[in-house]
């Protein structure tokens, strides 16, 4: 924490005079926060050139040497400031909101791994809405806690097959997901935030986000430059969310393609035997809170 103090310190000037006070984010904060490690991670990597291979030191006039570190200590300014301003508009995130997240990841997880097996059923379809509802996500205990009722609700409706794809399934994991979402619920309730305070918070940590934002974009558009003849290498800075995001749209509009298809005289093909009908995110918790 101590660090990420000095770092913050460090930044908070350099950020205000961005001027730019809107959360430049297209994908969730903590995916947002992992790239841009990995991004720093990649300078590191590629700096030096090897055999035939081009290093990035090459444009260093334009991606200096100091670009990773300096990354690194934008993402820890961040996180300070994330942690500030969670402190002040919604301060059960900063308790259980880490355990929340595990649970999540873990419940989605386990469902991907059950439901990809190529055949189409309901519940294929049941956990890419529930992806797609939940793909912009942040940090908010509303969200957190929509998430994970919907996602114990599928687990629930699954919890069998789970555990028979995967042994090690804890499915205790389905019912502190909806004890943790009940506990998000009620705090957020409680929580009152001051408003100029949480006003400013949020800017701070918005300004801090546009420079690491604007960094990131600046390595990848160089990666891509410097490795235009090693596309192997220039993806693996790119977004793997954003790829992730673009697969399942595809997937989403081959699959809508072929229920029209079916629905203008073409045979549907036959649900997986004993499957039910898992419940919407709707009805697994209600509408999405504001």
């Amino acid at each position: 924490m101590a660090k990420q103090g000095k770092d913050y310190d460090r930044w908070v000037k350099a950020a205000a005079e961005t001027e730019r006070t809107d959360n430049p984010l297209k994908v969730p904060y903590d995916v947002a926060v992992r790239e841009a490690v990995a991004a720093a991670a990649f300078v590191e990597k590629y700096w030096e050139p090897d055999g035939d291979r081009p290093g990035l030191k090459r444009v260093k006039n334009r991606l200096p040497a100091s670009t990773s570190e300096e990354l690194l200590s934008i993402v820890h300014a961040v996180q300070k400031a994330q942690t500030r301003l969670l402190l002040i508009v919604d301060p059960a995130v900063t308790d259980v909101g880490e355990r929340a997240r595990f649970v999540v990841d873990e419940l989605e997880s386990a469902l991907a791994f059950l439901l990809d097996d190529d055949v189409d059923e309901p519940a294929d379809v049941q956990l890419a809405r529930i992806k797609e509802f939940h793909a912009q996500d942040g940090q908010r205990s509303s969200a957190l806690s929509q998430a994970l009722r919907d996602y114990a609700g599928l687990a629930e409706a699954l919890k069998d097959r789970l555990v028979e794809a995967d042994e090690e399934f804890d499915v205790r994991l389905i019912a502190e997901a909806r004890k943790l979402a009940e506990d998000l619920q009620r705090r957020a309730l409680e929580a009152v935030p001051e408003g100029v305070t949480s006003a400013a918070a949020t800017t701070i940590r918005n300004q801090m986000l546009h420079l690491m934002v604007e960094r990131v974009g600046a390595i990848r558009k160089t990666a891509a430059h410097v490795f235009r003849r090693h596309p192997e290498i220039a993806r693996e800075v790119t977004s793997a969310y954003d790829r992730r995001r673009r697969v399942a749209a595809r997937r989403e509009k081959a699959r809508k393609a072929a229920e029209a298809g079916q629905a203008n005289g073409k045979p549907a093909a036959a649900p997986a035997p004993g499957t039910p009908a898992p419940p919407t995110p709707q009805t697994l918790a209600g509408a999405r809170p504001s």
